[in-house]
């Protein structure tokens, strides 16, 4: 019995104390911040769209950029996440970008695209939602504002999804009927 009773109580402390760390609350007040961002709504399947995105983190130790991508209106069906470069973990801005597939069948169509930001302590950024509407040739050009030139020339990564291929693929393929 006392046997048991001290295998009880060994127990009881480890798996207890490996719980301990999910009561201390992570400290909001260093989360990445976005300061900042701007994407041409209007893009031409086929054509690469850049998100241009300015964030800080005042303890700089910002990790991964998250992204998602979703049909307007819907949940978010896959993300991709980018890792920040260590020199700018405490500040940058960039830009990053999505390589549309050119496929007729995108043409008219809404998708939504939900950033934030993780640092290395597990805190999130508020995130930001921009939405991407294809369309024809003339209505797709579109300047980079003046206060985003400084950027263009900071790649952050891709944002890498199989979704507007897989989302053609779906409107293209047979249906049983």
């Amino acid at each position: 019995m006392k046997k048991y009773l001290v295998v009880l109580v060994l127990t009881t402390t480890v798996l207890g104390c490996g719980e301990l760390w999910k009561l201390v609350p992570i400290d909001p007040g260093n989360k990445p911040v976005i300061l900042d961002s701007y994407a041409p709504q209007n893009v031409k399947p086929g054509e690469v769209w850049k998100i241009f995105i300015k964030a800080e983190d005042k303890d700089g130790d910002m990790k991964d950029i998250v992204a998602k991508i979703s049909p307007a209106g819907m949940s978010f069906l896959t993300y991709s996440i980018t890792p920040i470069h260590e020199e700018e973990r405490g500040e940058f801005a960039g830009y990053l970008f999505v390589k549309t597939p050119p496929s007729l069948h995108l043409r008219e169509k809404m998708f939504h695209l939900d950033i934030y930001i993780r640092d290395k302590e597990g805190r999130k950024s508020d995130s930001i939602g921009l939405l991407l509407h294809f369309t024809g040739k003339s209505e797709a050009k579109s300047e980079l504002p003046k206060k985003w030139q400084f950027a263009s020339t900071n790649k952050l990564g891709g944002i890498f999804s199989d979704y507007f291929v897989e989302y053609v693929r779906e409107v293209t393929s047979p249906r049983d009927m």
